[in-house]
């Protein structure tokens, strides 16, 4: 806990980077033109998956439009975010990460029948759901049918008799989100590029170039203040391009095309007119 900004939460952007006291951006982007829609400060330890179901339905209200494709990195890569996003109708471009391996039997081995609601392990036993917790449920096999598998040395866990695997709320949304990560077309490559500098760009920008890689004053309040007059001042720039563009575009199009009509020989010599044809 931070002495000076109680606020504040211990979080790292890395693993292999200390914990330290800090605050989490948040912020939705327009892909077309880069206008921030949406812009949340949360402490560091609110996870970023609880965040962006809230920013999307602010996006809609504020857009009064219909959202067809959201772009993230891979700090959004949850179950929860893929299954959320499908129901909304919204298409999930964001790459899923790799499953960690923390068994000789890893849980990539095992298949999740959501039909049936029940695991088969590599040997065709089955693990029934029981204790649910936060974000899934415990899945268990009979004691019994470890005890006579081959595999039981490899995958079950030192004291343990059964085999017990965690299959987290909308599973079957990450397990699309993985296949397709390892097929992503052109256009899903092309999509995310546009992410990475248009959306990654933006805190970047915010960070680098208007103050936004520190806090100016203390407390979550004044945070979000900071965050909001940040990007309300990326907006303006934005804005100011877009009618600088808009009187270029203007001008261009009004511009003569013809060349002007020559003057009379008269008008070079300075005779009068009237005067000449009466003459």
């Amino acid at each position: 806990m931070s002495r000076t900004d109680p606020d504040a939460t211990m979080a790292t952007s890395a693993r292999n980077r200390r914990l330290e006291p800090c605050y989490k951006h948040h912020a939705a982007v327009d892909d077309l033109r880069g206008v921030v829609l949406d812009v949340d400060v949360t402490t560091g330890e609110i996870n970023e998956g609880d965040i962006i179901g809230g920013q999307v339905e602010e996006v809609r209200e504020v857009s009064g439009g219909e959202i067809k494709t959201v772009t993230a990195d891979a700090g959004y890569a949850y179950g929860k975010v893929y299954g959320a996003l499908e129901r909304g109708g919204i298409d999930p471009l964001i790459p899923a990460k790799a499953e960690p391996v923390k068994s000789r039997v890893p849980l990539r081995r095992l298949r999740y029948d959501a039909k049936h609601d029940v695991v088969k392990c590599p040997s065709g036993k089955i693990l029934r759901p029981g204790r649910p917790i936060k974000h899934g449920r415990f899945f268990y096999s009979k004691a019994r049918d470890c005890a006579r598998c081959p595999l039981a040395g490899n995958c079950l866990s030192k004291g343990r008799v059964n085999k017990a695997v965690v299959i987290g709320n909308d599973y079957p949304a990450l397990l699309r989100a993985r296949r397709r990560r390892a097929h992503w077309s052109e256009a899903d490559q092309r999509l995310y590029q546009r992410h990475r500098w248009r959306s990654e760009g933006y805190h970047g920008e915010a960070k680098t170039w208007r103050g936004l890689g520190r806090a100016v004053r203390h407390g979550l309040a004044n945070m979000k203040i900071q965050a909001y007059l940040t990007a309300a001042a990326i907006n303006l720039k934005r804005l100011a391009a877009a009618f600088i563009a808009m009187f270029r575009a203007i001008r261009t199009h009004l511009k003569p095309t013809t060349a002007p009509p020559a003057p009379h020989p008269a008008w070079n010599r300075g005779i009068d007119l009237p005067s000449l044809a009466a003459a």
